[in-house]
């Protein structure tokens, strides 16, 4: 537990600290461009927005879904608890549930 609570503070202030150094280093130039919905360069291709593609999305949080699940289970492996196995077969089972609701979920998305 201790591990993980390290690792949780170390991570967190990692994201604190390149957060703040992108409002710190990032220039500030304000324009109606800047403002604008699509800030590509281009002037907008018509007024009314698309219909957005979301499997992309899907995609995208798959693989952040995934890249975390490998995280929490090297935590898991570098435990020094006797009940860390007991706890990343909980784990287990619950991603094993989330990604078959979410799998049946897209299913259905894509049907209708």
């Amino acid at each position: 537990m201790e591990t993980f609570l390290l690792y949780a503070a170390g991570v967190t202030l990692a994201v604190f600290l390149l957060y703040f150094i992108g409002i710190a280093l990032a220039p500030y130039a304000p324009s109606s461009v800047k403002n604008d919905h699509f800030e590509c360069g281009l002037p907008a291709s018509s007024s009314v927005p698309k219909k957005a593609n979301f499997g992309f999305f899907v995609y995208a949080i798959m693989f952040i879904v995934a890249d975390m699940t490998g995280l929490f289970f090297t935590l898991f492996v570098y435990a020094d608890n006797k009940h860390a196995s007991l706890i990343a077969a909980i784990f287990a089972l619950i991603m094993a549930l989330a990604i078959t609701v979410a799998m049946k979920e897209h299913r259905y998305a894509e049907n209708s």
